[in-house]
């Protein structure tokens, strides 16, 4: 799923990243804070 995260939103997402997300608040929290504006 963090895949389609990343093509959808043009950000990558380490594996150590991708451990700390559980949530989907945690998913846009990220995506917030790395896509590309």
């Amino acid at each position: 799923t963090f895949m389609a995260f990343e093509d959808k939103f043009g950000i990558e997402i380490s594996d150590e990243d991708a451990e700390k997300i559980v949530t989907v608040k945690d998913a846009l929290d990220y995506i917030d804070t790395h896509s590309k504006k």
